[in-house]
């Protein structure tokens, strides 16, 4: 064996295994994209919303487009945006009537709530910690809630502000697709336009299956949460169910958001006890959709360890706010996808799924 070879560690031919160098300028290269990212939130998550909006709505695009004469084809892109459109506009008129019906129904509340406040405050000796013997435990309890509160309708605000951009971004990415993809073809390699092709065809497909699986799940918990909620006698049944729906897209956090509200609705319209056995109802409820209903759903399609998911929700939050909260999961998909086609990166794709070893990993990608 000559000297090469053995340095190699195999056949004069075989593979190499990166170095530190390698994974040095990888680290570097992810710093750089990702503060680039973050210091164009604005355009970047905006241009990704457009991006995976389209991929959903590309069938209808295609469908209707191919039952129609040629001149006729823009009618298949009319139909495809007005998806869009309708699933954006029911989107934010549930946020907003569950707002509205939360505003003017809890104000019937606000002795029980500064009650349960002044309770919380004997509790944790904060009047005499911050001495603010003047000012009622509620405000002070509330102020960080509202700072909150804020912070979200500023980012649905700014949400909504750049809902034309995305609407003609949608609508040229469907329109260029079939020229763009004859471009990539032309201007790569025949390997490398077939791994780009799979790659996306995957992940739209996987990103398809993920809203199907998140509707059916969110319907579910919605109709088990309301059901649990009514026979205790809570008071707004709809707006709870509406809510466990809508932040059902969002991995986790929205979870934990959709049944603490009804549970503290519960410590002020029934007894500390009663509350608790409806905080353990909702749990339950969560952890059979969670860890039952959801994996069956999903098959053998790729998913993501729940820690990363939630590591990913944190990470996309910070890089994009709102938007990066809504899209963690199918970006990180995406991702996983992307890295599971290159030998080098396919580690971190296996630590990014939830597959056990390279061949699952290959076997829920391909």
């Amino acid at each position: 064996m000559t000297e090469a070879t053995t340095r190699a560690g195999g056949g004069p031919e075989g593979p190499q295994a990166p170095g530190a160098a390698f994974w040095l300028l990888f680290a570097i290269a992810t710093i750089l994209i990702v503060t680039a990212l973050r210091q164009t939130a604005w355009i970047t998550s905006t241009f990704a919303m457009a991006f995976f909006a389209a991929l959903a709505i590309w069938p209808v695009d295609t469908w209707i487009s191919r039952h129609m004469p040629r001149p006729l084809a823009w009618i298949g892109h009319a139909a495809a945006l007005a998806v869009m459109v309708s699933v954006f506009a029911l989107f934010s008129l549930g946020i907003l009537f569950a707002a509205r019906q939360l505003a003017t129904g809890l104000a019937r509340y606000q002795t029980a709530l500064q009650q349960f406040a002044d309770r919380i405050g004997q509790w944790m000796a904060v009047a005499e910690e911050q001495g603010g013997g003047d000012t009622p435990v509620v405000e002070r309890l509330i102020d960080p809630l509202m700072s909150l509160a804020t912070t979200v309708v500023q980012s649905i605000w700014s949400s909504g502000g750049i809902l034309t951009l995305l609407f003609f971004l949608v609508l040229l990415m469907l329109v260029e697709t079939p020229s763009f993809m004859a471009k990539v073809s032309a201007a790569t390699s025949q390997t490398e336009g077939r791994t780009l092709y799979h790659v996306v065809e995957a992940t739209a497909s996987r990103f398809r299956r993920y809203l199907v699986v998140r509707t059916v799940l969110g319907v579910a918990t919605a109709l088990l949460y309301m059901s649990w909620i009514w026979w205790w006698g809570l008071d707004f049944v709809l707006v709870w169910g509406l809510l466990a729906f809508l932040l059902n897209f969002i991995p986790t956090i929205g979870s934990l958001i959709a049944g603490a509200l009804p549970v503290g609705l519960a410590f002020l319209q029934r007894d500390p006890a009663t509350a608790l056995i409806i905080a353990a109802g909702l749990i339950v409820i969560e952890q059979v959709m969670g860890n039952y209903v959801d994996p069956r759903l999903q098959g053998r399609q790729l998913s993501l360890s729940p820690l990363v998911v939630l590591v990913a929700l944190m990470f996309w939050t910070w890089v994009w706010g709102l938007l990066g909260a809504l899209l963690a999961v199918p970006m990180t998909m995406a991702i996983t996808i992307a890295f599971a086609r290159v030998k080098t990166l396919q580690p971190i794709a296996l630590f990014l799924s939830n597959a056990k070893n390279l061949d699952e990993l290959r076997a829920v990608t391909d």
